[in-house]
């Protein structure tokens, strides 16, 4: 695929914590290359992103000749990070050390939008985490993490918030769980209360404002949201900064084969917790 636009259009490069770099660009001029924005990206592994024309809150990414749904975001970086994660679930162990993405309208030569040039080893779980994780499924744990940087970097209704996250053996976190309200997700298909459907994430977005945690099985399934951990923390050994979810998420984990993703709602970090401690921050 051959993209245009005007190198003096380029108004902004700002750098992100994912090792993303955005550029906006203007309307796209035939003939004009853009290798200078896309340095050291192939151009086959430049992928354009659009609008879906009969999904008002879904955008398409365009891969070897097929286009996959993802979520419409304010946030291009989100967008294309989404991209990204998909792209690189498809090419596996092919998947460049750069990636680009063009998010515009469309058609190739008139483009408006913005060019999210990716370097992927920043996006991916590192071997010693990975380690930590064997037995998990990691498409499940990087689609929490995906929707807990969302948490942590939109908020709710103008405001902060955090939240915890418990993936494990529903049966065994069944003994140190009660619910705190109406579980929400009783009654649905697990297909429809699944983390890996994009119809879901907005849904639990709006239900991350709840006191307590998700419990979400290996296999991505939200088993319950405003759930308590009951669970002894007295153990646990405490850091300056610490509050109860900190503490839940310590506990639990030490306590069964689970791990737990948190969204700080003071300190704006995502701490993952195996073992009774912190495996990973973003």
């Amino acid at each position: 695929m051959t993209l245009y636009a005007p190198v003096e259009k380029e108004k902004d490069a700002r750098g992100h914590g994912d090792g993303s770099i955005l550029f906006d660009i203007g309307p796209a001029i035939k003939g004009q290359a853009i290798q200078t924005i896309l340095a050291n990206v192939d151009e086959d592994n430049v992928f354009l992103i659009d609008p879906d024309p009969e999904r008002e809150d879904t955008l398409r990414l365009h891969i070897g000749g097929t286009t996959i749904p993802i979520s419409r975001y304010a946030n291009v970086s989100f967008v294309a990070r989404e991209a990204a994660l998909r792209v690189m679930e498809i090419m596996q162990e092919s998947t460049p050390p750069t990636l680009a993405f063009v998010i515009g309208e469309g058609v190739i030569d008139g483009i408006t939008g913005v060019i999210v040039r990716f370097n992927t080893d920043d996006l991916r779980i590192s071997e010693a985490v990975m380690k930590e994780l064997q037995g998990f499924d990691l498409s499940v744990i990087e689609r929490i993490l995906t929707i807990a940087e969302e948490i942590r970097d939109e908020g709710r209704e103008g405001r902060k918030i955090g939240t915890l996250f418990v993936v494990g053996d529903p049966e065994e976190l069944q003994a140190y769980v009660k619910q705190l309200i109406l579980n929400p997700f009783k009654g649905y298909a697990p297909e429809e209360r699944n983390v890996l459907s994009e119809e879901l994430k907005e849904t639990i977005k709006e239900f991350a404002q709840l006191d307590g945690a998700f419990i979400v099985s290996r296999e991505g399934t939200i088993m319950s949201a405003g759930t308590y951990i009951d669970v002894d923390t007295s153990d646990v050994r405490r850091y300056p900064g610490w509050g109860t979810r900190h503490l839940a998420a310590a506990a639990i984990t030490a306590k069964t084969d689970s791990v737990a993703i948190l969204v700080s709602e003071s300190g704006g970090r995502i701490k993952v917790f195996r073992d009774g401690r912190i495996i990973m921050r973003r």
